[in-house]
């Protein structure tokens, strides 16, 4: 399936990007057709306090859609490897990262094996990230703008991860709009350390 049958518009994700530079307004944000596989590689090896991802996720493997880098032709882009970016990718980096959120859909999803599940989340661990948000489903578009704007607010307020979670999740069930089904919220989880970005 080439890279433009797979990808769908997602509005709220450049949103959601936008949002978190106003909670954290020392952040770069890359957007939408900014975010190629170059762009982001380059990104994730600077060493940042947080990496944040908002895009498709692989429901088979949890890879992520990234923007393939800018052609010539009006062809479309066929190979897989222009526009995912892979847990062999994120391995051979070296992120220096104290917080990795990925907000796609599948992104916690890998191969089982008997040392655990071998997916993006392992992977941005072992390539040196402490933390890592990661989501087990699909999730919603605009949800998911609610849910981590909250989730930002508290981590800058200077609670750790697993509280901004955890406060996130429960600011969301007491809304008890359309959104408080543990459908929204509860296909994220953390792996790793419990860290602070303060």
């Amino acid at each position: 399936m080439s890279f433009h049958e797979r990808f769908a518009n997602l509005p709220a994700a450049s949103k959601e990007a936008i949002k978190i530079r106003e909670i954290l307004p020392d952040v770069t944000c890359l957007i939408e057709y900014q975010a190629t596989k170059n762009a982001v590689m380059q990104s994730l090896e600077k060493g940042v306090g947080v990496i944040h991802i908002a895009s498709h996720g692989d429901s088979q493997t949890g890879e992520i859609l990234v923007a393939p880098e800018p052609r010539m032709d009006k062809h479309d882009i066929d190979e897989k490897e222009e526009y995912l970016l892979t847990m062999k990718e994120i391995s051979s980096c070296q992120i220096n990262a104290s917080l990795v959120v990925l907000s796609c859909c599948h992104s916690g999803r890998g191969q089982i094996r008997a040392e655990g599940v071998m997916g993006l989340a392992r992977a941005f661990l072992a390539a040196g990230a402490r933390s890592v948000l990661a989501t087990l489903w699909t999730i919603g578009d605009n949800a998911t703008l609610e849910l981590m704007e909250r989730f930002y607010r508290h981590l800058a307020s200077g609670l750790s991860t697993s509280a901004s979670l955890k406060r996130t999740i429960r600011d969301t069930i007491s809304m008890n709009d359309k959104y408080s089904h543990p459908y929204y919220w509860g296909a994220f989880v953390l792996v790793g350390d419990d860290v602070t970005i303060r």
